[in-house]
């Protein structure tokens, strides 16, 4: 069957980085087909299962390297100015106005794996080469007395943070919406969740599919190879999980996913990964490892740096290098355990198999 991708109409809000949808996006498009839409003119997919290169060259850019360089010098030295609650997921953390007028998610974890996973979530994906579409992301620690955060003193009494401890600064981003699993994911909606058998995204099932659509399906094979590899629970998956209550859920918006103005989708809210998620892989692993199967075709780029980590079978200790040069609070906030590191390489190991099985599969006459 061909790969039908539809979005309902989203409700504008105002903006939200926290994974709930705000005003449609300003290129508009929705990616359900219509007549106006026209196919994209030239071949999609090439050696059977990497995304072309004229194909990837119409993905909207991410946040730059330049871009989330300069936020990251300007987070780490300006002061804090104020704290607001709403907008930022749970109720204990804050939208913070920093002194050089911009804004920051600052995420308070209900225990400190959740913001090293957050942090290492981050510095994954750049290590996959993949960090453009995550809001730029540091560290901080909370220190009343002065510094970043004198100004907010009275807040941080009533927000039950604990002295010294290690939150995440993640910018705002502006005028995002929500997004719907595209069709690939929603097939079978009424089936039990953990028995779904999920429609594979392989060269054969895009032919008629518009330049929207497919822009948005190389995002999404990006975003579920980088969720199995940090076992994130907390976006399609828990959607997924949902099916048994709500046959329709995965025609809702999916969690913790957004899209920004331009149309490029934002990984958001990545703190159930890695730490977190490994230590529940035997609760969500029957969800994420059938999503991963779902997905034939990759950026060659993306496929690459995986290649590269299981040949050297140094993906925690290339992590920790990166890690320990982008983030001076690295060693505060401290790293995999030596069983997670494993983990991670054995869920690389995983992908780069699947990936070989994708690329004999489009090779069989």
């Amino acid at each position: 069957r061909g790969v039908c991708v539809q979005t309902p109409a989203p409700q504008p809000r105002l903006g939200r980085p926290s994974g709930i949808g705000v005003p449609p996006p300003s290129t508009g498009a929705s990616l359900a087909m219509g007549a106006e839409e026209e196919q994209f003119p030239f071949l999609p997919v090439r050696g059977g299962v990497f995304w072309s290169q004229t194909l990837e060259a119409q993905v909207p850019p991410g946040f730059s390297t330049e871009e989330t360089a300069s936020w990251l010098r300007a987070a780490r030295e300006a002061r804090v100015v104020s704290l607001e609650r709403g907008g930022c997921g749970r109720s204990s953390n804050r939208l913070a106005r920093l002194s050089d007028g911009s804004r920051a998610c600052v995420r308070y974890g209900i225990n400190p794996e959740q913001i090293q996973g957050e942090a290492l979530s981050y510095h994954l994906a750049g290590l996959l080469g993949i960090q453009e579409r995550l809001p730029p992301l540091t560290l901080s620690r909370v220190e009343a007395r002065g510094g970043q955060w004198a100004e907010v003193r009275d807040e941080l009494r009533g927000s039950h943070w604990a002295e010294g401890a290690v939150v995440s600064l993640a910018r705002w981003v502006d005028n995002l919406t929500d997004v719907v699993a595209p069709a690939p994911w929603q097939a079978e909606a009424g089936a039990p969740a953990a028995g779904r058998r999920l429609q594979p995204l392989a060269a054969g099932e895009l032919r008629g599919l518009s330049q929207a659509q497919l822009v948005e399906l190389v995002q999404w094979s990006d975003l579920i190879l980088f969720d199995y590899l940090t076992a994130n629970f907390d976006r399609l998956v828990s959607n997924l999980f949902s099916l048994q209550w709500d046959p329709r859920v995965m025609h809702r918006a999916t969690s913790n996913l957004q899209r920004a103005p331009n149309g490029g989708l934002v990984f958001l809210d990545n703190e159930a990964g890695l730490v977190h998620g490994y230590r529940l892989l035997a609760m969500w692993d029957k969800y994420n490892e059938p999503l991963l199967r779902s997905v034939c075709v990759f950026r060659e780029a993306t496929a690459q740096r995986v290649r590269e980590l299981h040949r050297l079978r140094n993906a925690a200790s290339e992590l920790l290098r990166l890690y320990r040069t982008r983030e001076p609070l690295a060693e505060i906030l401290g790293f995999l355990s030596d069983q997670q590191g494993q983990l991670l390489q054995e869920r690389i190991d995983f992908v780069h198999k699947h990936i070989l099985h994708c690329k004999a599969k489009a090779a069989a006459p």
